[in-house]
């Protein structure tokens, strides 16, 4: 029997066929709008997200609705009587005379049907609607983040609803998807995921143009220029540079930051014969670093400020490195009488 139901299901009769075309046609048009916001989320398009992401909502809102009776995308008035008499007769998404609920409607039409609601209060529900419509404007990324994290979290009910594979309906921003509806992550770790997704499309974007083999000797030849092209003065006043992993493509990017370096001074005794001893000193520079900035040739992306490199997983605060990092370039010497006006050599102390 049950074999018998599924053969059906998957082999509608010409009278259901119009209403199953209907059905995948708004998934896969609500599944656009999606790629569409997400493509603007990570292209800090801020203003495209807040219309686009409940633009998807609706489109699939109302595949949910169409499944369960196609006479519920029908508002409640008698202008619409035309509209309701064809989806009760003949459900057909694509007949001219059918005019459907706006995201208002459909958001509380939902809400009534699915079981336990929507998973987004009243007042959420409210600001999606005025974003759709545009009677509120979104110019700011923490609201356009949340506009799509609203979104995001009504998709996946209702795509549960419809038995659809949030994988196939994200495609390649299923990830970005699931990043943002991780309650646990900061302000800051959102700004870092979408810094990170951007940098993955453009690696995408540039592997599919270019081909596996020329891909990979674009990507090694951006990777040994980064030393050359990432000047630190392009990223702030006094700035020095190291090599650091990239978070996401993992090349040799640069990061940047300030240093302090301090010259330090022990002394040791050496037998001169007869129970007698000369003292001298031994010296030798420490050299501390402080991250500001980190920036990869070859995804280009780029995290500013110790949280933002924090959340990158790279060094974020002050740290001893080898005086070899900063290159031939760095004579401590020099830097530290040009920093703190202290001579090259300090009297009777430095080695010569």
């Amino acid at each position: 029997m049950a074999q018998d139901q599924d053969k059906a299901a998957s082999n509608p009769t010409p009278d259901e066929a119009p209403a199953r075309r209907a059905e995948a046609h708004l998934i896969s048009s609500a599944a656009g709008w999606m790629h569409e916001a997400m493509n603007a989320w990570i292209s800090d398009a801020f203003g495209k997200v807040a219309v686009l992401a409940p633009l998807a909502v609706e489109h699939l809102g109302k595949a949910v609705l169409w499944r369960q009776n196609p006479v519920l995308v029908v508002p409640l008035s008698s202008e619409h009587e035309a509209s309701l008499f064809t989806l009760a007769t003949q459900p057909d998404l694509t007949s001219p005379k059918l005019r459907t609920v706006g995201l208002a409607i459909l958001l509380r039409r939902l809400d009534q049907l699915l079981e336990g609601g929507l998973p987004i209060d009243s007042k959420r529900r409210a600001r999606m609607v005025e974003v759709r419509n545009g009677a509120m404007h979104v110019g700011l990324p923490a609201e356009s983040r949340h506009i799509l994290m609203d979104c995001v979290t009504v998709c996946g009910v209702l795509l549960g609803h419809l038995g659809e594979d949030p994988r196939e309906f994200y495609g390649d921003h299923h990830a970005n998807a699931r990043t943002l509806l991780d309650e646990k992550r900061t302000e800051v770790g959102h700004r870092v995921a979408a810094k990170l997704a951007r940098a993955r499309r453009r690696l995408n974007d540039l592997e599919e143009r270019l081909g596996d083999d020329m891909f990979s000797e674009t990507t090694e030849r951006l990777e040994e220029l980064a030393a050359d092209v990432l000047d630190p003065e392009d990223f702030g006043n006094g700035l020095w540079a190291i090599d650091a992993d990239c978070p996401e493509c993992k090349s040799r990017g640069r990061l940047f930051g300030d240093v302090d370096v301090d010259y330090d001074i022990d002394f040791d005794v050496e037998p001169l014969g007869g129970g007698q001893y000369e003292s001298y000193a031994i010296g030798g520079w420490t050299v501390e670093f402080s991250p500001q900035v980190f920036a990869c040739n070859v995804c280009r992306l780029v995290l500013q400020g110790p949280e933002e490199l924090a959340e990158g997983k790279l060094r974020s605060s002050r740290h001893v490195i080898d005086i070899q990092e900063l290159g031939e370039d760095f004579d401590p010497a020099h830097f530290s009488e040009a920093k703190y006006g202290i001579p090259d050599e300090p009297r009777g102390l430095w080695p010569s």
